[in-house]
């Protein structure tokens, strides 16, 4: 036991304290959407909207997280990785404690699409800032350690989230989120300002090539639709039939939904050092 420990921990060896602190700014920014996971559970019960009603919010929510990542590409190109990252998670905090304030279908449709287009113009920026502190042999590992502190939050977030519903009510649930959104900006505007954190690999391509003519990519980008429209059912379609079918507690709701985070933490680092080398 103690040597498959040893073992496990040797994988994150040699990565910058940059990527540490990314992963764990990551880590918070994720454990903090957790309102994400009882969205179509708040919908239903709180605000009593039908289920095709509910499709139609979670659509909104679909269509901003792709706007986003969009403008977040675009405008890391235009103002660096930084900017976006902190105007990015501040302004989260702040839309998602806004939006428990809203109420008719319009105005949550309107407000689901405003939070996932400001969320999501984090995640382009947070990549640019991996690559730009990790060295070019360590990427691959790095971009595993950021994935593992998403899904490390995503294991946390719901379970957590059972618990403040349980404690709380949902109005905490919001307030918890947006809170921790901004105690990650602060985090992120101490340990990783230009002036402070130093880059590792500042190499640009000066002729590159459109992401539109790469086949392997189009192939991959597919692949990953398909893959995405099955998953997000596990956070939209499931907490509704974990309650309605199954009858189970949002604690209990949290905790299931917090196991798949959970195995993919446990493995999925091991695996890709196996694989890397």
């Amino acid at each position: 036991m103690k040597t498959l420990f040893k073992n496990y921990f040797k994988t994150f060896e040699g990565l910058s304290r940059e990527v540490w602190w990314l992963a764990l700014i990551t880590f918070i920014n994720r454990s903090g959407t957790m309102v994400i996971p009882f969205l179509t559970l708040y919908l239903n019960e709180n605000l009593s909207f039908s289920l095709s009603e509910i499709a139609w919010i979670m659509s909104c929510y679909g269509v901003g997280s792709v706007v986003g990542t969009w403008l977040g590409g675009k405008l890391t190109d235009q103002i660096g990785y930084y900017k976006v990252m902190v105007r990015s998670l501040f302004s989260t905090g702040i839309v998602f404690i806004a939006l428990q304030f809203l109420t008719s279908l319009s105005h949550v449709c309107l407000g689901i699409f405003l939070v996932m287009v400001v969320a999501d113009t984090f995640r382009p920026a947070m990549f640019v800032a991996m690559s730009v502190y990790s060295k070019p042999e360590n990427k691959t590992r790095s971009v595993t350690l950021i994935r593992l502190a998403i899904n490390l939050g995503f294991s946390a977030g719901p379970a957590i989230g059972g618990l403040i519903i349980a404690h709380l009510g949902y109005g905490g649930l919001f307030w918890v989120d947006g809170i921790t959104c901004i105690l990650a900006t602060l985090l992120l505007i101490k340990v990783l300002n230009p002036r402070v954190a130093k880059p590792l690999d500042d190499v640009k391509t000066e002729n590159p090539e459109s992401a539109y003519k790469d086949k392997p990519y189009w192939v991959f980008f597919l692949a990953m639709f398909i893959f995405a429209a099955i998953f997000m059912q596990y956070f939209s379609t499931m907490p509704l039939y974990y309650r309605n079918i199954h009858e189970l507690t949002e604690v209990e709701i949290g905790l299931l939904l917090g196991f798949n985070g959970f195995f993919i933490v446990v493995l999925e680092m091991p695996l890709i050092h196996w694989l890397d080398r």
